[in-house]
């Protein structure tokens, strides 16, 4: 991609994406509850490490979990819209610890470059002495009427684009790209578990694919989004009908253990019940037989 090329626009066909939201939408259900499957709890910083060696490992772990507590508290609904020194304070508390070039709470002062060839080839992040404009443009852009006006998982999946595609910080770029969207989708009414998805597990889970599109985008400003856009929606609904089965096997469980404990407190139900069911199954029986 050629930096002097770039805008901070898109293209994107919605009709494309009719599906994506319907699907979305019959599952929302799911992002409107605070349910946390258990596959989704992140171990808490204070329980630590099995090793004492992963040290560095405990200390980013424990840093996620304070970054998440703060978009937890900052972006509610209702909240003012983000801003840069957001952005920074996301990116000091999840690069705590870090020095020299990956300094946290400061944009990068050297090029970069991310990516592989399996994916596509590399791609460069913005010129350093770009960034401090890029940055307040950017934030001026994922706040804009036009964008707001998009879907939630749109709005949010747009945010995380255009912040990869800059690369503004030396290191953990990839971690305030999801505690972004996570605040976007909490900000915009979509609570599950706190507004932190497992969309980035599905990125991870499909790392070639995410990468090759975003790469794709790459290629020709200003950036058709709409497979990429897509490719995030699939794993969001994924979530969202994974969240719904959670839900359904906690009712399930909470049912039987009423009628369990009903039939408990009451023996003449249970026997009544049971004598129901015997009285049926004989009729059952009776019918087959005769039906031969």
């Amino acid at each position: 991609m050629e930096w002097l090329k770039f805008e901070f626009d898109y293209r994107l066909d919605l009709q494309r994406l009719t599906p994506h939201l319907l699907a979305v939408e019959a599952n929302k259900q799911a992002a409107l509850t605070r349910v946390l499957p258990p596959q989704w709890r992140e171990p808490a910083a204070e329980q630590g490490l099995a090793e004492p060696a992963d040290e560095k490992l405990q200390s980013r772990i424990r840093n996620a979990a304070n970054a998440r507590a703060w978009v937890n508290k900052r972006f509610v609904p209702a909240t003012p819209p983000l801003t840069l020194a957001d952005l920074m304070t996301m990116h000091r508390m999840v690069a705590d610890g870090a020095t020299g070039e990956y300094a946290p709470g400061a944009l990068r002062s050297l090029p970069v470059q991310v990516g592989r060839r399996e994916v596509g080839g590399l791609h460069m992040g913005a010129p350093t002495n770009w960034l401090p404009r890029l940055m307040n443009d950017y934030v001026q852009f994922i706040t804009s009427e036009r964008l707001c006006s998009l879907h939630p998982v749109i709005h949010a999946l747009f945010a995380h684009f255009f912040l990869v595609t800059i690369h503004p910080f030396g290191d953990a770029n990839g971690r305030v790209s999801r505690l972004l969207t996570a605040g976007i989708l909490l900000q915009r009414g979509y609570n599950v578990h706190g507004g932190f998805y497992a969309l980035s597990d599905y990125f991870y889970l499909n790392d070639i694919k995410y990468h090759s599109f975003l790469h794709r985008c790459w290629q020709s400003p200003p950036f058709d989004l709409t497979e990429f856009v897509a490719f995030g929606m699939e794993g969001f609904v994924m979530e969202l009908r994974s969240i719904s089965s959670f839900m359904k096997m906690k009712l399930s469980r909470v049912v039987d253990r009423d009628l369990l404990l009903q039939s408990h407190s009451a023996p003449w139900a249970a026997q009544a019940a049971l004598t129901i069911f015997k009285t049926g199954f004989a009729i059952a029986v009776s019918g087959f037989y005769l039906r031969k």
